[in-house]
């Protein structure tokens, strides 16, 4: 792949970078603290931060401080998102707090079932934000940050660890809420959405025996989705788009 949609990520990046007073230089990005690369690796397919801190003699090592998959599959409004999720870890870096109204949070609206009855993978992210409320201000900070809802970037950051705990914790009552949110979901959901549902308990289960017992053993009799989980645990492993994506 080539790096055709490097100057996306970068003109995203461009007005931090010019509200900092950081500037090219021969293809760094300087301020008089820190040093910036963003960089494409064909081998890891990703695109890659790094940073390093300037000393008083000018050197600086960079270090790599995020990355982000991105394949044949993605565009330009993928670019986007990795240039804005590049700039929060920028403000990191840099010390920076970004402080977002109350106002500007109230005007997201939270995802609401389909009124035509389709189950879909908005139902689905509501019926999660209800499971879990707390998750319900994390969803707007997320929409409010990238402009539009990475479902599975919010998954694997947010609720992937929310569904790790349940199974760790396996108390029968939170288990089985959980659990009937995602049986009828298996059950009834659109195809992106039984997917959705598989995948953010295989990233749950992978690397967790325990967590993985618990989950088959929430499941039941039901060896149709014991089945789809059992066998895409190794695939969420594997598969460089969704470990980048749900394993945090």
């Amino acid at each position: 792949m080539d790096n055709r949609y490097l100057e996306n990520v970068i003109a995203e990046m461009q007005p931090f970078f010019d509200e900092n007073g950081i500037k090219a230089v021969d293809g760094i990005y300087k301020n008089d603290t820190k040093a910036i690369a963003v960089e494409y690796s064909d081998e890891r397919q990703m695109y890659v931060l790094k940073v390093g801190t300037i000393e008083e003699d000018g050197e600086y090592e960079l270090i790599e401080v995020n990355a982000w998959l991105f394949d044949d599959t993605q565009n330009a409004k993928d670019a986007e998102a990795v240039g804005i999720d590049f700039t929060n870890t920028l403000k990191t870096e840099l010390g920076i707090k970004t402080t977002r109204s109350n106002s500007l949070l109230n005007a997201i609206d939270l995802p609401t079932a389909s009124k035509g009855g389709a189950y879909n993978v908005t139902t689905f992210t509501k019926k999660m934000l209800d499971v879990f409320p707390a998750l319900k201000d994390e969803y707007k900070e997320h929409v409010s940050v990238y402009g539009n809802f990475l479902y599975l970037n919010f998954f694997g950051e947010k609720l992937v660890p929310q569904i790790k705990s349940v199974l760790r914790e396996n108390n029968k009552k939170s288990v089985k809420k959980l659990f009937d949110v995602f049986e009828n979901g298996y059950l009834q959901g659109d195809r992106d959405t039984v997917n959705v549902i598989v995948a953010v308990i295989a990233a749950a289960c992978a690397n967790d025996d325990t967590v993985k017992a618990n989950a088959i053993a929430a499941l039941g009799d039901n060896k149709h989705f014991i089945d789809s989980l059992t066998q895409f645990i190794p695939v969420v492993a594997s598969n460089k788009k969704l470990s980048a994506a749900l394993l945090k």
